[in-house]
């Protein structure tokens, strides 16, 4: 599955990501979106700034979205994959927010990506791309 090639790269992501919200929805399995977040990544890893202003928005659309059923998972890959201080700190932000709110949902839902930072993350077999 090709991901298509918008010319910003936040564009690329976000489309990326409701192509990925998709397959999830469907398909029910992250082992069948693996390759689009897979291509995502790389696209970003090739890019001359991957800790661009464009990455960052598009992550941070992802972390906050309420649109996209398939937004933690890609959080958690692009966590997995470049553990990345700035994106621990900003999920790190809206957890203790949704602590000090008493979300339970919300508190799930960051904690699950936060669990992605850790190079032992149990859940990372989910997604073959990371083992490479």
């Amino acid at each position: 599955m090709t991901v298509p090639r918008p010319e910003r790269l936040d564009d690329l992501l976000v489309d990326g990501f409701r192509q990925v919200s998709g397959i999830l929805d469907e398909r029910k399995s992250t082992l069948a979106a693996d390759p689009v977040l897979a291509e995502l990544a790389d696209r970003v890893a090739e890019a001359p700034d991957p800790e661009s202003d464009e990455v960052k928005r598009a992550l941070l659309y992802a972390v906050d979205s309420r649109e996209l059923s398939g937004a933690a998972e890609a959080v958690q890959y692009f966590a997995h994959r470049f553990r990345w201080t700035w994106l621990r700190e900003e999920v790190e932000r809206r957890h203790l927010d949704s602590l000090t709110r008493v979300d339970h949902r919300l508190i799930r839902h960051y904690e699950r990506m936060l669990e992605a930072f850790s190079p032992e993350w149990e859940d990372r077999d989910l997604f073959p791309s990371l083992d490479n």
